[in-house]
């Protein structure tokens, strides 16, 4: 592994567990630490909160919402993480190669519309003070259901199971299409 290309990548909710980020990239030998996410709050959207936007660039003509609802059902709970300044998130910071965190931002639906991409503060196991990538929502719409500070919440709000079994197709079905 080139250690020239590994991002720091913030995990947190599903994945800050090591077998949903496994699943999601298909790297069982994932190296990871656990960190805290400086300026963001932890939350938890139902699903009519997901944007149900289709932006121009999308690479589907389906918003986030109508997707989720597709795969997950009417009935749907995820994390999300919003900007907020004095604010902490529990997670874990792994080390992913670009095509790894390609495999994340598929799964975070970045480029429909679910999120932004943000760069941010974390401090690191060592309690040192690095960048990081992880997913947020930057722009409007940024409805919550509500705002979790614990550090030690459940990784899963969805059976972790069918999670998983999710986080495997989707990689399944990107890789067929952009290898």
């Amino acid at each position: 592994m080139d250690t020239q290309k590994i991002a720091k990548y913030f995990g947190f909710g599903t994945n800050k567990d090591f077998d949903m980020m496994a699943h999601m990239v298909g790297n069982f030998d994932l190296k990871g630490e656990p960190g805290k996410l400086l300026g963001y709050e932890l939350c938890i959207q139902n699903l009519n909160q997901i944007r149900d936007i289709i932006p121009p660039d999308s690479p589907v003509k389906s918003s986030p919402q109508a997707m989720i609802r597709k795969s997950f059902g009417d009935s749907f709970d995820l994390y999300v993480s919003r900007p907020k300044e004095g604010a902490v998130i529990y997670g874990t910071i792994w080390d992913l190669t670009p095509r790894e965190l390609e495999l994340v931002r598929e799964w975070e639906l970045v480029d429909y519309g679910m999120q932004e991409d943000a760069k941010a503060m974390a401090v690191n196991s060592k309690g040192e003070i690095i960048q990081v990538i992880t997913q947020s929502l930057l722009k409007e719409p940024r409805d919550v259901d509500r705002i979790i500070s614990e550090e030690n919440y459940d990784a899963y709000v969805a059976p972790k199971e069918e999670m998983l079994k999710m986080a495997d197709k989707v990689r399944a079905d990107y890789l067929g299409t952009h290898s």
